[in-house]
């Protein structure tokens, strides 16, 4: 398994992915166009086949702030580690640039606390409340956890 950059050849492997998902309702899902325009902030992890098997991205919100996003773990290698290799990924990431506190929104909080997070109140992001919950269909109807971790 090894890291890789989401090129045009990942773009549908990386829909995909997130689709099987989205489809299931645990995370939000994410269009063809907005994979390849945020397709930078992807980290990808493939096997020897080239198969997408997991993928996340990094979403730096100001000089300070930062969310971990669209993280996926195809369910035939869940369980493994990789969740938490691209988690740390990210994570190496933010603090290359300077960030103070890396932040997801989840279902899975005790996968989050595992590596770090606190779980917190939405009201502490209000970053991400503002740019981008207040567009979401699931806004006033939101199951998410917000978790933070201090870097």
């Amino acid at each position: 398994m090894k890291i890789v950059a989401v090129t045009s050849d990942y773009h549908q492997k990386v829909f995909d992915l997130i689709k099987n998902f989205s489809d299931q309702y645990v995370m939000l899902p994410k269009s063809i166009d907005e994979i390849i325009n945020l397709a930078d902030s992807f980290r990808i992890l493939v096997n020897e086949n080239s198969d997408v098997i997991a993928c996340a991205m990094l979403d730096q919100f100001t000089d300070e702030l930062a969310e971990v996003k669209s993280l996926a773990v195809d369910k035939a290698y869940q369980g493994h580690g990789y969740g938490r290799l691209l988690v740390s990924d990210c994570e190496a990431a933010a603090r290359a640039l300077g960030i103070k506190r890396l932040f997801a929104l989840t279902y899975e909080e005790k996968f989050f606390h595992k590596l770090g997070f606190q779980t917190v109140s939405m009201e502490t992001l209000p970053e991400k409340v503002y740019r981008e919950c207040v567009r979401c269909h699931y806004f006033n109807n939101c199951k998410e956890i917000a978790v933070v971790k201090n870097l």
